[in-house]
């Protein structure tokens, strides 16, 4: 594995970065939203568990068919973009938090994605963020429903 000289960054700059993931994912620019991802190498690679996929991603072969689907080793992904978001709102639990040693940053909270018809989906998401090249890019992506509790009927 290469050195990997991580930079100091700010929680703005996180805040950034997720206002840059909720475009691209409204405009559906794929190459874009994973340039938002380090993808790493074999040692320390990407965690991404999307939440509309029971698969872990470690690559960006992987993200890819989860955000635009079509490829036969992801059988189950029907592209994520595909879903016509027309806005993506992040709601942090606390806000960006900064990690252990001062390079990173990890958030947890709710995004709710709503499409053309107006229907929305809310999910749980945990992102961990650092900063290489000057760039502040995502190394963990979890992401599910949310739970609800049974309604007494």
């Amino acid at each position: 594995m290469s050195e990997r000289n991580y930079e100091p960054m700010t929680k703005a700059e996180v805040v950034a970065a997720q206002r840059a993931w909720a475009k691209h994912v409204t405009e559906q620019n794929v190459e874009e939203l994973l340039a938002l991802y380090d993808f790493g190498d074999a040692e320390a690679p990407v965690l991404f568990k999307p939440t509309l996929a029971d698969v872990i991603r470690l690559d960006r072969k992987g993200a890819k068919s989860y955000f635009i689907g079509g490829d036969p080793d992801f059988p189950n992904d029907h592209g994520f973009l595909k879903n016509g978001w027309k806005t993506v709102e992040f709601q942090s639990a606390v806000g960006p938090i900064l990690k252990a040693g001062g390079l990173g940053y990890k958030d947890m909270g709710h995004y709710t994605f709503v499409n053309g018809e107006g229907s929305a989906t809310r999910a749980d998401y945990t992102f961990a963020y650092h900063k290489l090249n000057g760039d502040v890019l995502i190394s963990l992506h979890h992401s599910s429903l949310t739970w609800l509790p049974p309604v007494d009927g």
